[in-house]
């Protein structure tokens, strides 16, 4: 066999069939690759993360850190629990929501209103949760029946919740 051909030349067949399997799939490349599948998902995975943080720091600082939760919207607001039910009341009728429902607990936590309203074929309700040194956790959830729950509902209650507090 290499009586016939130069050594050479067999040495350079092998290398153009070992290209055309490589690009075929790459599976039975014999160069070895810098990168693993598992550092490849790695880095795109953490890529992912990266991204998804900074998506929610922007909203946290043009929404005032309103977050979607399972069924409804919540956030932080620098204000006491007083405060933030004034506020709540007040979106309450500016919102065309009736108040149903009103209730405060103490709790090892410290103080807890719940408040729940409806509109049209909207159930809203509002807790109100000390969470820290004049600040209140709001949770807001919108429910039209037992299954479904309007979110957009729910941020446009927190939206008016938040801007009367200031």
């Amino acid at each position: 066999m290499v009586a016939d051909e130069s050594v050479g030349q067999v040495y350079s067949r092998k290398i153009r069939w070992g290209r055309q399997v490589a690009s075929f799939g790459g599976f039975l490349d014999m160069r070895r690759s810098s990168t693993t599948p598992w550092s490849r998902a790695a880095a795109c995975s953490a890529s992912l993360l990266l991204a998804g943080c900074v998506v929610a720091a922007a909203g946290a600082g043009a929404g005032g850190g309103i977050y979607l939760i399972q069924r409804g919207v919540e956030s932080v607001v620098p204000v006491p629990v007083e405060r933030a039910g004034t506020a709540t009341s007040q979106a309450f009728e500016q919102l065309k929501i009736r108040q149903t429902k009103s209730q405060v607990e103490q709790g090892n936590e410290g103080e807890k209103r719940e408040i729940e309203g409806t509109a049209g074929d909207r159930e809203v309700s509002v807790t109100l949760q000390v969470e820290g040194n004049n600040t209140t956790r709001v949770q807001v959830v919108a429910k039209r029946s037992a299954v479904t729950w309007d979110k957009d509902f729910a941020r446009s209650v927190l939206d008016k919740i938040v801007a009367y507090s200031r």
